[in-house]
């Protein structure tokens, strides 16, 4: 029979964690939540916190806990992977093989991977995703897709039953080629409530417990402050997917109005805003959301990105946008105005509406000679989208998806950069950051795609491409084009080195007849070229091609340049851009980029 007198706390204090609410609870209060934190009794807030997965299970620390998740380390696998040891790949690594369960709910790690530790007499004849790492002695590594890429009824290759399996945390990005690249010492875990658990909650009225011999039963009459409501709401929403149940949503509490300092929007009043997302209303789609035109209550217009649901990095690439942006202030990049909270189902982010496009519908999507660019604004465009990322450099920030759709331009043609998404924080002691390569097809520095080494150099190549579009209001990608020149980058890079300009130069830019465009535009060519050469090393910097790009429209004269690599000698004339260099000895032509020794980046 049940202990009707079993009172569970509505919450408890855990030492640095904060205050931790259901569907957690700690080991004074076992029946009272679906996983127990232990140390939370200890007078040093800073000790540190655990759980145990089962009786047997070793110690996991406890990182920080939020309303559905508890983001745990496993110290074992910490040294594992810091050493790139084979036992990471041991049965005996403390990582659950399947979710716990309890009478109140259940756990799962959120991604991970399965992988595959066979023999090495064993012959493997299995798909083309699936990686074989090959360095441990006594046997082989394979594995595929991590698991939330896989399709519900998904099967293994039935030549891997033969080989033993472990599932592993892994990090957002990765090498795939090397399993100690993405496997990580941090896992998530997410809590589902038990069916009967949900129905407790559903109406607010009771609470999950277990009584004396582990089953459940719901304690009635519990009026849970709203705090709670919400958070079990949006645990509710997991239970309404796995077992159809019924309840209604309740507004965001008053408290969340301020989300990492930026104003949060309800859901409701960004439907209003948009007329429910009407499809008339789309902007444009990208690869994380689709961006919707909207009128605040206030009268403000703005541009709505509403995140793709089933995008399983939704949230991180929400939370990732939100940060990079509320520490960015500068007049070339988009203002975030606010966003949904990010324990909202639907996740929104709300900028300022820029009302002229993109740069990419101005040079390749113009209907008529009235949407045509001229030369001046161009020079415009680049300089000022060179300004926001050498802002963004300075402030150890890489955009890693510079391209002429994340160039906005408003009605006096000035630059708004947007899109952070996949921006990345580049701490300024490290030379670079290892990461699977992220982009868009025709920008991606081929450096970073074959080696996985982020750097600042990236959007520098990303930027020559930019810079080959303005010159020749050509696409980055044309599939149309000969197979060598696919490419944009590749066709600038031929046509530069063999002196065939012209070929690359919009025919409408007045290349032929105005003699002081045709002076900006070789230039503009010669800092593209530097910009897209395959060493990295050989590039300028943002702040280097900044100056360069002022010091091309103020008109100096080349004897104040300053070269910036001591193989590359300084031109006397700007047709040297046409020259022909010799591709076996050097790809990069003579040639020199102006700068100062310190670029002057607008706060």
């Amino acid at each position: 029979m049940a202990d009707e007198n079993v009172k569970c706390p509505s919450s408890f204090e855990c030492g640095s964690l904060g205050t931790i609410r259901f569907p957690f609870t700690n080991q004074n209060h076992p029946r009272c939540g679906v996983l127990a934190i232990h140390g939370c009794d200890d007078p040093n807030p800073d000790s540190p916190k655990f759980i145990k997965l089962t009786n047997t299970s070793p110690r996991f620390d406890v990182l920080y806990v939020e309303p559905l998740t508890i983001t745990i380390k496993d110290t074992n696998i910490t040294h594992y992977l810091g050493t790139k040891s084979c036992k990471t790949f041991s049965n005996n690594i403390s990582v659950p093989q399947s979710p716990s369960t309890s009478p109140l709910g259940s756990l799962y790690m959120k991604y991970n991977i399965t992988l595959f530790r066979c023999n090495k007499s064993l012959t493997l004849n299995l798909p083309r995703r699936f990686h074989n790492y090959r360095e441990c002695p006594e046997y082989n590594i394979y594995y595929g897709p991590p698991n939330e890429d896989i399709p519900k009824g998904y099967r293994w290759p039935t030549n891997l039953t033969e080989c033993s399996n472990i599932q592993l945390p892994i990090r957002d990005e990765s090498d795939t080629n090397d399993p100690f690249s993405f496997l990580y010492n941090e896992m998530q875990l997410e809590v589902l409530l038990s069916e009967d658990c949900a129905k407790c909650v559903q109406h607010q009225t009771g609470q999950c417990q277990l009584d004396t011999q582990g089953k459940f039963y719901c304690a009635k009459g519990i009026a849970l402050p709203l705090f709670i409501t919400i958070g079990l709401l949006l645990i509710l929403w997991r239970c309404k997917a796995k077992y159809g149940v019924v309840f209604y949503s309740k507004p965001e509490p008053q408290s969340c109005s301020i989300y990492f300092g930026v104003p949060v929007f309800s859901y409701k009043d960004l439907q209003v805003a948009t007329k429910c997302f009407d499809s008339c209303r789309v902007l444009g789609d990208g690869g994380f959301g689709t961006v919707y035109y909207g009128k605040l209550k206030d009268g403000r217009e703005v541009a709505i990105k509403h995140l793709y649901e089933h995008n399983r990095r939704r949230l991180e690439q929400f939370m990732n946008e939100v940060k990079i942006l509320t520490r960015l202030r500068h007049a070339n990049l988009v203002s975030l105005y606010g966003c949904t909270s990010h324990h909202s189902h639907e996740l929104l982010l709300v900028y300022e509406y820029i009302s002229n496009g993109t740069l990419a519908s101005h040079l390749h999507h113009g209907s008529s000679r009235s949407s045509f660019l001229p030369w001046p604004i161009r020079m415009k465009v680049a300089i000022e989208t060179a300004t926001a990322l050498a802002y963004l450099h300075a402030s150890d920030i890489i955009h890693r998806d510079v391209k002429t759709n994340n160039i906005l331009l408003d009605n006096s043609f000035c630059v708004k950069v947007a899109d952070f998404g996949m921006s990345r924080l580049f701490p300024n002691d490290v030379t670079h950051v290892s990461t699977a390569p992220q982009g868009t097809p025709g920008y991606l520095d081929p450096e970073y795609h074959q080696y996985y080494q982020l750097t600042s150099k990236s959007d520098v190549y990303s930027f020559g491409v930019v810079l080959v579009e303005l010159i020749s209001s050509k696409p980055a990608v044309d599939m149309s084009r000969h197979k060598d020149e696919i490419s944009l980058a590749d066709l600038a890079i031929n046509k530069i080195r063999k002196g065939e300009i012209r070929e690359l130069v919009d025919p409408f830019l007045g290349f032929e007849s105005d003699g002081g465009f045709r002076r900006e535009i070789v230039l503009v060519a010669e800092l593209a070229f530097q910009c897209l050469q395959r060493d990295r090393e050989l590039r300028p910097s943002m702040e280097e091609v900044l100056e360069a790009l002022r010091r091309t429209e103020s008109g100096k004269e080349e004897g104040d340049e300053v070269v910036l690599h001591d193989d590359m000698k300084a031109t006397h004339s700007p047709n040297a851009v046409t020259d022909k260099w010799d591709s076996e000895s050097s790809t990069t032509p003579n040639i020199s980029v102006q700068s100062t020794n310190q670029s002057n980046v607008d706060d």
